[in-house]
Order: C-alpha cells, then structure tokens, then sequence
C-alpha cells in the first residue's frame, strides 16, 4: 500500500520494486547455476559465506559515511555498483569468478545503513513497523513474477538471457532514486565522533542485536539450500522452482504490510515469535511432503514470514539515539551479517551430510525461539523499553 507513505518513501519504494526484479530474475535459480559451474554443496555454502560476508564489513563504512554524507548520494552510489554484476555472472567460466560479482552486489549493502536511516527520518515512531514492513514488501512485489521468467528465460534461452533482463532491472531501478529528496544528516551528527566502541551504545541495542543475530542465522541457515533440496528430492524443473519463488513473493507482498500494522497494535514481539513458529513449521511440511501443490502452499505461507526481518530493523531504530543512526545500523548489519555469513557455510556441510538436516535444524531452532518470544513477550518489551513498536 505505497500509496499511504510520504513521497520519497513512494520512490525508496518503486525503486526496490525493480532491484527486486533484477534480483529475483535469478537468484532463485542462482544455486542450480553455481552447481552447473562445478561448485559442490560444501562450496556452495562457502561461496554464500563469503558473499554475506562482504555485506557484513560492508555495513562498517556504509555506518560512517551515512552519519557524515548526504543519504541519497550514498544509496545511488550503492544502487549503482550491481548494475555490472550480472555481467560478470554471465561469463564466469567457473562458480570462483563468480565472486567479484558478489562483491559488487554484497559491498554495495553500505548503503543500506543510508536507506535505512532515510526511512527513519521520514516516519513516525508509532508507525515505523507498518513503514519498514510496507516499504520491504516492495522486494516481495517485485519478486512475484521474476522468479518464473528468470526460469523461462534460463530454459528457453539461456543463464545470459536472464542475466541481460536483470541488469536491466538494476539500471531502471537506480534511476527512479534520481527522483528521491535529499536526506543530509543533521549538523550535530555530521560534527559528532565516531562511535565505535560498543560500549558507548546503549544495553538494551545489544541486547536486541544479540536475540536478532540468532533469528538471522536461523532465517538464513536453510536458504541457499531451498534450490538444490527442490532439485535432489522433488525432482523440480528450474521453471518450476521459479514459480515457487514467485509463491513466495506473493505471500511476502500480502502478507508483510498487514504483519507490520498488526505488530504496532499488538506488540512486534508477539508478531515475531508468531512468524518463527510459522517459518519452523513450513520447512516440517516441506521435509514431510515434498509435492508441488504442496510445496506452493508452504512458499506463500513462508514468504510472508519475511517480515521479521522490517519489524526487527523497525524495534533497532526505535532503541538507539539519532545522532548515532547510521552507526547504530552499521554495528547492527554487522553482527547480523556475520551471522547470515556463517549460515550458509554450516549449512553447506551439513547438506553433504543429509539433505534435510540443515532445514531440521532451522525448524527446531525457530520452535525454540518463536515459543519463547509469544511466552516472555510482555518481559522482552518491558527491559528493551522499546513498547509496542
């Protein structure tokens, strides 16, 4: 519902529509590519692991620069690094050269400390679930139809084909940012000093930054194992992968705006821990019937689950102080990023292992976390003071 959000917010907006078509054209189908360029499942995580990575150092300078320079430059100069990422994936000759690629695209998350803290200084405190949430879903819109041509394009043409369509996509999307206002931060945090010692930030930040690193990591453990798992035990085409991704979108597009209302008039803890017990059930569904029409069920369902990661960006910019926003994000894309960086690498050994372990293992950890959270929800919001956002 882009409509109800304040005009910058409208062009954040449309523009990660676009970057989410350029993104989803293939990255459903990214680990079936990176496997055909003779990576085995040890080394597919590995190569996830470097590409979180890169995003998670890249979060320390996109920190500074984000409380010294002017926000929109900085995410323009972000938006516009991936423009030649697909073409360096078009004509990697082995899943290695894939890796400046990924640099690309994963430094270029810097700039997601400067959007972040844009979309905080454009919303109120007692909306900002709704405006994180609704302003993301844009990222599930675009990615409803992409997942299904990025396979039809990969099938009928070739991997190039979908990689031509995608650094259309970035390009589209980094120009509709030229329409977006200026956001320089205020003289006060231009002229404050670094912080980076973690103990000039306030405890209940860590706090929240701890519990989130844990969800992260569990979101993110069965990720890039999702293909390959479609492939090795439901004998899924590419094309057929694709719509499921496309399911998905479509339930994180419905579903993420609604979550986001309903966590400012019921508490985001709530919401969270009703999102994790979902999120663990749909991969118990998915390990016990691996068919199609039920598989499409388990991705809309799951797609909406998404979410958590707005309403957790939402309750960090509701903790921290506005002089240090920039830092206060970087510190928390940091430590998260680390945590999506170990994930896939984990995941990697185990699904040599066994195909369904990592996604076992991700099931009965959000059970452990999402019970938690509904059963202690009034004391997690009574010591991180964060109230009902």
């Amino acid at each position: 519902m882009p409509f109800k959000l304040p005009k910058d917010l409208v062009i954040i907006y449309f523009s990660l529509l676009f970057f989410a078509v350029g993104t989803g054209l293939y990255s459903v189908i990214m680990p079936a590519y990176i496997r055909e360029l003779g990576a085995s499942a040890v080394e597919l995580g590995l190569l996830g692991a470097i590409a979180m990575g890169i995003g998670a150092v890249a979060a320390v300078p996109g920190g500074i620069w984000t409380d010294r320079y002017e926000r929109r430059r900085l995410m323009l100069f972000g938006w516009a690094m991936c423009v030649p990422a697909p073409l360096i994936f078009a004509f990697a000759p082995h899943w290695m050269w894939l890796i400046p690629g990924y640099f690309l695209i994963n430094f270029s998350m810097f700039s997601t400390n400067a959007m972040q803290s844009y979309m905080t200084s454009r919303s109120l405190p007692s909306e900002r679930s709704f405006v994180f949430a609704t302003v993301h879903s844009a990222f599930s819109v675009g990615m409803i139809f992409a997942p299904t041509l990025g396979g039809f394009l990969a099938e009928q043409w070739s991997m190039r084909a979908t990689f031509a369509a995608s650094l259309f996509f970035y390009f589209l999307s980094t120009c509709i940012l030229l329409k977006l206002s200026p956001n320089p931060p205020t003289e006060c945090t231009a002229k404050a000093p670094l912080r980076l010692d973690p103990r000039l930030y306030p405890k209940r930040f860590w706090l929240l930054v701890l519990v989130f690193v844990c969800i992260w990591y569990i979101m993110f453990l069965p990720f890039n194992f999702n293909t390959p798992y479609l492939q090795d035990v439901a004998r899924l085409s590419l094309l057929s992968i694709g719509l499921l991704g496309s399911g998905a979108a479509v339930g994180g597009a419905l579903l993420a705006p609604l979550l986001g209302r309903l966590a400012d008039s019921i508490g985001t803890w709530r919401v969270l821990g009703g999102c994790l017990l979902v999120f663990a059930a749909s991969y118990v569904v998915q390990l016990l019937y691996p068919s199609l029409p039920v598989l499409a069920i388990v991705f809309f369902v799951r797609g909406g689950t998404n979410a958590m990661m707005s309403l957790m960006t939402a309750l960090i910019s509701g903790a921290v102080d506005e002089t240090t926003l920039g830092m206060s994000f970087a510190m928390y894309n940091l430590a998260t990023g680390f945590a999506t960086a170990l994930a896939p690498y984990t995941a990697g050994w185990m699904y040599a292992g066994s195909v369904q372990a990592p996604f076992a293992l991700a099931a009965a950890l959000a059970f452990a976390f999402g019970g938690t959270m509904l059963v202690a929800q009034q004391k997690l919001t009574r010591h991180l003071l964060v109230g009902r956002r």
